[in-house]
């Protein structure tokens, strides 16, 4: 196990190494809380930092409160408010309020877990006049397919997953316009505190997601 340890960390230094190279870098830190109100509804508070351009430039910070309900073990329901603090490349900061609410779907066969999320996002920039070309607020329909896998007496999960990001009122015809690919692992330290390292590639970028093609993200989370 110690040895599988030292090789993913060797990994992720090399991957990290490689994309740097690219212009198109960037990174997420992220801190996770979640309380466990009653059973079945739980209450986060998420705090994220992004990096981009070769991890030269500060992206964002942004705090999310989510709220979910999970009425059945194969179904989770949940609605979130998002404040981001977003640095435009040329227009400089801006405030943005996001809300978002979802619904996910998951089917566990042997030892994997198959899961579709369908989002709904509305994000508003403020101070940014809605055009004939650019909507304001921006609302898509985000539709998300992972897979999980459980090893065996082992505190990694792997997992996998492609979006696909569908526009709802885009003045100039609705489409999708972007697909976002994840890779990573979930790592459990104990029942309370786990750490997520993952890789992220986006086949678009665009005001939404200025922090570049490329991302690795690591994550921490706390459950009480």
């Amino acid at each position: 196990m110690k040895y599988l340890k030292v090789k993913l960390f060797a990994l992720c230094l090399l991957a990290g190494s490689s994309l740097r190279a690219q212009n198109d870098f960037g990174s997420s830190l992220s801190v996770d809380v979640t309380k466990k109100i009653v059973p079945g509804l739980n209450l986060s508070l998420e705090e994220e930092f992004r990096l981009r351009d070769n991890l030269s430039e500060t992206d964002r910070f942004s705090t999310t409160l989510d709220l979910s309900y999970k009425p059945w073990k194969f179904l989770k329901l949940g609605g979130a408010y998002n404040l981001i603090n977003y640095n435009h490349e040329t227009k400089g900061w801006e405030v943005r309020h996001r809300y978002y609410f979802y619904a996910t779907g998951s089917y566990r066969f042997d030892r994997f877990t198959v899961s579709l999320r369908e989002r709904f996002q509305s994000t508003y920039r403020v101070g940014i006049k809605e055009t004939s070309k650019r909507a304001n607020p921006k609302l898509y329909l985000r539709s998300r397919l992972e897979v999980e896998y459980d090893i065996r007496n082992c505190k990694f999960e792997p997992y996998a997953s492609v979006e696909l990001y569908n526009t709802l009122n885009d003045p100039q015809g609705n489409k999708m316009n972007k697909l976002r690919y994840t890779a990573g692992s979930k790592y459990k330290l104990n029942k309370r505190n786990s750490l997520q390292l993952y890789y992220r590639y986006i086949n678009f970028k665009d005001d939404d997601e200025g922090n570049g093609k490329h991302m690795i993200g690591l994550g921490y989370s706390y459950k009480f």
